[in-house]
This record gives structure tokens, C-alpha cells and sequence, in this order.
């Protein structure tokens, strides 16, 4: 946690996974945090729709100022959409893991000078990447929601699971 409020990372692609509450409650806080730190953010969404997962074009929208739509209210990230240090780009992909060889083009440009890597979501975390190596630092977190996923890890169905490898200390 220390590391990810320190200021030390310039930007971070985070994957985001599903709409609603995990998406408000939780993506949305977490790179405040990192904003504050001083972080830019890249918030990396599906193409097209995938179960209930967010895609690129609703969180745009969440940022755009659109006449009756609703649209995010917190200050710093309004902010942050409006100047820049906050953006959003289609991932490429349509699915709920995600192959990071086949990512669009946008986001494979605003990867390459990166310094944090976050996957969120048990599809994107653990079942496609829980053990992919970065060149940057990167953190993997997802709750295990299938039993068989439960079983290849030697778990239960809940576990959450939070790797975190941080490459300026290996």
C-alpha cells in the first residue's frame, strides 16, 4: 500500500472489470488515491460488452458532461478527466479476461511509458495473468468466483487474492 501511495509511480493503466459497485465503490476511490499521489491514471475498458463489465464507452460517458446522463461527481476525478490526468481507452478486447498480446493500439500507446500495471477482476487478475511477468510493477487483484479456478489454486470460491510485485525492488 505504501508504494502505491508514495508518489513514486508517473502512470498506471488499470484494468477495469465490472459496472456498478465494484466499479464506484472500488476502481473509482482507488485511483483518487493514486491521483492524489500524483499518479496519472488510465482506466483500460472493454471494447464491447462482456457479462456485466464495463465497456470504454460508458466510462466516457460517466466523464462527459451529456444532458441528463449520469455523470461522475467527484471533484478531483472531474478534474482529473478535464486536464488529462485521467483518461479512459478501449482495451481492444470484448471478453472477461484479457490476452494482453491483442490490445488495441490506443492502449498499447499509453502503455509503453507506464510504470504501474493494475488487473482487476477475477477474469483479467487470475484466470489470464495471475502469474504474467511485467516490465513494470504491477498488481493483480480478483476474488475467486469459479470452483474450478478455486481448485487449480488450492482454494475456496471467495478467496480474494491481491499480488503485488513491484519491479524497482526485485
Amino acid at each position: 500500500v505504501a508504494a502505491l501511495s508514495s508518489g513514486k509511480f508517473k502512470k498506471a493503466i488499470v484494468f477495469v472489470d465490472n459496472a456498478g459497485s465494484d466499479l464506484i465503490c472500488g476502481i473509482f476511490p482507488f485511483c483518487r488515491e493514486l491521483l492524489k499521489a500524483g499518479t496519472s491514471v488510465v482506466l483500460a475498458a472493454n471494447e464491447k460488452p462482456a457479462i456485466n463489465d464495463v465497456t470504454a464507452d460508458e466510462l466516457l460517458a460517466l466523464f462527459t458532461r451529456i444532458e441528463g446522463a449520469p455523470r461522475v461527481r467527484d471533484p478531483l476525478l472531474l478534474r482529473s478527466a478535464e486536464s488529462g490526468r485521467l483518461r479512459v481507452v478501449n482495451s481492444g478486447s470484448d471478453q472477461p479476461i484479457i490476452d494482453l498480446s491483442e490490445i488495441s493500439n490506443d492502449l498499447a500507446d499509453e502503455a509503453d511509458d507506464a510504470d504501474l500495471v493494475v488487473l482487476q477482476g477475477m477474469g483479467r487478475a487470475i484466470e489470464s495473468n495471475l502469474n504474467a511477468s511485467f516490465a513494470s510493477a504491477v498488481l493483480k487483484m480478483g476474488v475467486v468466483k469459479h470452483p474450478e479456478v478455486a481448485l487449480c489454486l488450492g482454494g475456496t470460491l471467495g478467496d480474494p487474492i491481491c499480488k503485488f510485485e513491484d519491479k524497482a525492488t526485485e
